[in-house]
């Protein structure tokens, strides 16, 4: 169990992006993402970062704040519904950055791991508020 500190909401946005990136190589043994001996000018270093920390940072901007205050909410309704809209929205902003499509495989996987990490991270303390709820 860890505790939803703002830093901890992060970190676990981060792990569920790493763990997206790595299932894919180990199903489909295509490990080129891991190959440093590709990069040889500044450019290639630069093409190379973009590709592998854009989306997580773009993540951490847009959704660690809702997911990191949706802690603070009392309702559970209203605790279940922020949880839903961030992930939709995570959904929707990956599908349109990388496909164009209205159902996208990847971003539904993307979707379905940060939900299992946050829930993995934080069930203590969601099952906190289910229990204040029904106490």
């Amino acid at each position: 169990m860890i505790k939803p500190t703002f830093l901890n909401v992060c970190i676990s946005i981060l792990i569920s992006y790493i763990i997206f990136l790595v299932i894919p190589m180990i199903i489909n043994e295509d490990y080129r993402l891991l190959e440093f001996s590709n990069i040889r000018s500044g450019q290639d270093l630069f093409y190379y970062l973009w590709i592998v920390l854009f989306f997580p940072i773009v993540d951490i901007i847009l959704f660690s704040v809702p997911l990191f205050y949706s802690f603070k909410i009392k309702k559970i309704f209203v605790f279940i519904l922020v949880i839903i809209a961030v992930y939709i929205f995570e959904y929707l902003i990956f599908t349109y950055f990388t496909s164009q499509k209205i159902y996208d495989e990847d971003g539904l996987q993307k979707v379905i791991i940060g939900l299992v990490l946050f829930f993995i991270f934080f069930y203590k303390s969601i099952f906190n508020k289910f229990k204040s709820i029904l106490a």
